[in-house]
């Protein structure tokens, strides 16, 4: 079922068609208190790679970052992140199609790189608020 809400964004009325399962989430997981305040997380991609298509995000808590990868079957794909320092703060290895749960990462600025057999297929910076 599809739910049509109207929204006014920058002075003018909008109009969105959403899911009405997405409105009820969005709903339930609010409801009864005041919204999160999200951690800021900005990752900057210096090297891009179509073939291999690289996300890191936050998880629902806005504290764990996911790493996943949607490229070549049967590869293993490393993500590293370093400090501004060069020192390695975490590694991460996962499979094409795998989703790698990263521990909580102290807010600062970040190095990232993603190999795959160790070529390079996509570095850039993450930024931690």
């Amino acid at each position: 079922m599809m739910k049509t809400i109207r929204a006014n964004i920058s002075g003018k009325t909008r109009k969105a068609i959403l899911p009405l399962a997405f409105i009820t989430t969005s709903l339930v997981s609010y409801a009864g208190g005041s919204l999160p305040v999200p951690n800021a997380v900005m990752i900057t991609k210096n090297l891009n790679n179509k073939k291999h298509k690289v996300r890191l995000f936050t998880a629902s808590d806005n504290k764990t970052l996911l790493f996943t990868v949607d490229g070549v079957e049967g590869k293993q794909y490393t993500l590293f992140v370093f400090d501004l320092e060069g020192k390695l703060i975490l590694q991460s290895a996962i499979r094409n199609r795998e989703t790698g749960i990263l521990p909580e990462i102290n807010a600062g600025n970040y190095l990232y790189e993603v190999l795959v057999n160790d070529s390079k297929i996509e570095n850039g910076q993450l930024k931690i608020k």
